[in-house]
């Protein structure tokens, strides 16, 4: 099955997510940029939604692709859940 990019929504978290699944591939964001010669702040522009056209939306979906896309959407969902349980049991 494909997943879409869309079903991410930039922002801390998705960042954190793909940060976290390169870490736990022996790499990290830093890395991947160099590696990619992908400017730092372009890829964290792109994760965080602020560079939403083509070159940001490449930049996102190469960052997916190599933190491997089924991890970053099982972790992506869990960091949301948890966090949707946290907010629910704030507002109680």
């Amino acid at each position: 099955m494909a997943l879409s990019d869309n079903m991410f929504q930039p922002g801390v978290i998705l960042h954190e997510v793909i940060a976290g699944v390169l870490k736990a591939k022996g790499t990290s964001f830093d890395a991947w940029c160099q590696d990619n010669e992908i400017n730092r702040s372009s890829a964290r522009q792109a994760t965080y939604g602020q560079s939403g056209g083509d070159r940001g939306k490449a930049i996102l979906s190469r960052l997916i692709n190599d933190a491997g896309r089924d991890v970053v959407a099982l972790s992506y969902r869990a960091r949301i859940e948890a966090e949707a349980k946290r907010l629910s049991e704030v507002a109680a």
